[in-house]
């Protein structure tokens, strides 16, 4: 109908590319559903099987997800589907495994980009409603989705666990960092933001590293103001489980005498083992990923300094960091809330010491080098004599995080963003009376 009333109007003869074009208009109507309408369709079983294709079928998960616990929401969306396979005699198209699988990805995606946003699903998640075969082929063998068996009850995946470690949002590999670039003479730098894992490194490991752990959580989200006052951030994608951007590539250990994790990590926190021994790391596989992924992060964190440096004459390079609460490896008890490190005030002016010896932190604990002194990246690239200033925060995830299930808790997050906004405001006045 689009076509006819675009020919009468302006009277113009349709082309091969209008017929293509209008098609794709049309293909496109059911798509931009409003989801109230859509969901309602899905309920009474009253959606016309051609409008209910792969990505509405997504649409309706990522609603009853973002709206009922995860049981209810799979509960709804299982008996919706057998209700509306019924109705429109295809009762041999659910299947029950391909519908959990989807509905866990989407739990995953929906935990890594912190958000209810389907637009931001359809921005940044071009393999699921793209190639969703290949997507799920990362993870089951046909053989074992084309089974009986995965077809009328879940199956667990039988190549890869699905966890946010394994997250492949994009047929394409994930860049190794992302940069939000300001005219700025602070660097704010997260080197363990990141929490894929590539697939051919991760085949290697132990269940262990799936859920990639000892991830800095929700780092972006905790720093989100600093757009607002104007500052460049730098962060990693993939784990520390991968190559640890905080350590030396020489494997020199960060603290001499305790207990310190490698370059390419071999054990987790709770020191449970990330390969088997025939899988370890060896030598060339620790360079390739050094060429890959340790060096490219720090050669655009070279960059940012000696740019800063050149447009300022001074530079502060700030280390955001997070740890859990309690960490039985490295520490006894419950580790202060905010934790400051300048290598025993190695790495930053007097002025600096002093502003984070009066700076106040309300119902937060602080302590100043005290466990965590500052990592490999503040040390090295420190230089006060030249007004390159390095300082690392370890901030306790306790503060942020639900952190049984390390998910964001925007309530006590807003509370601790508080006197972090504070604080780099702070830092932006004293730099600037240099």
């Amino acid at each position: 109908m689009l076509g006819c009333i675009y020919n009468q109007k302006y009277k113009l003869k349709a082309t091969p590319e209008h017929h293509k074009f209008i098609s794709r208009i049309n293909r496109e109507i059911p798509i931009r559903m409003n989801i109230n309408q859509l969901v309602e369709q899905f309920e009474a079983q009253s959606i016309a099987g051609g409008d209910f294709n792969h990505r509405n079928h997504l649409r309706v998960a990522w609603h009853y997800i973002n709206h009922y616990p995860v049981s209810s929401a799979r509960e709804r969306i299982h008996q919706g589907l057998i209700k509306l396979t019924k109705v429109l005699g295809a009762e041999e198209k659910y299947h029950r495994t391909m519908t959990d699988f989807f509905i866990d990805y989407l739990l995953q995606v929906k935990w890594y980009l912190n958000t209810d946003s389907w637009e931001q699903v359809e921005g940044r998640c071009g393999y699921l409603l793209k190639d969703a075969k290949s997507l799920i082929g990362i993870y089951y063998s046909e053989s074992l989705l084309e089974s009986e068996q995965a077809r009328k009850e879940y199956v667990e995946p039988d190549v890869l666990t699905l966890d946010r470690a394994t997250l492949k949002l994009k047929p394409e590999d994930y860049p190794v960092f992302d940069l939000q670039l300001h005219d700025s003479p602070i660097i704010v730098s997260m080197p363990h933001h990141g929490q894929f894992i590539p697939h051919d490194v991760i085949k290697q490991m132990t269940p262990a590293a799936y859920d990639s752990a000892d991830t800095d959580w929700y780092l972006t989200d905790l720093y989100e103001f600093l757009d607002e006052l104007n500052i460049t951030r730098i962060n990693a994608n993939y784990s520390r489980y991968t190559i640890d951007l905080n350590r030396d590539k020489s494997g020199e250990v960060l603290y001499a005498g305790a207990d310190n994790t490698e370059l390419c990590p071999t054990s987790n926190f709770d020191r449970e083992p990330l390969y088997t021994e025939k899988n370890l790391p060896d030598d060339d596989e620790i360079r390739r990923r050094i060429t890959h992924y340790w060096q490219p992060y720090h050669e655009q964190l070279k960059s940012l300094i000696a740019s800063a440096k050149e447009r300022f004459g001074y530079c502060l390079l700030f280390e955001a960091h997070t740890i859990q609460s309690h960490v039985p490896r490295f520490f006894e008890g419950r580790l202060p809330d905010f934790n400051f490190g300048t290598n025993n005030g190695a790495t930053v002016s007097q002025e600096m010491t002093s502003l984070l010896e009066e700076f106040y932190t309300g119902q937060f604990s602080k302590v100043i080098n005290g466990r965590f002194k500052g990592g490999y990246i503040t040390r090295h690239y420190a230089d006060p004599e030249n007004q390159i200033y390095c300082l690392q925060l370890e901030l306790s995830q306790i503060t942020y995080l639900d952190e049984q299930l390390r998910l964001f808790d925007k309530a006590k997050a807003q509370q601790v963003q508080i006197y972090i906004k504070e604080f780099f405001q702070n830092l932006a006045v004293l730099l600037h009376k240099k």
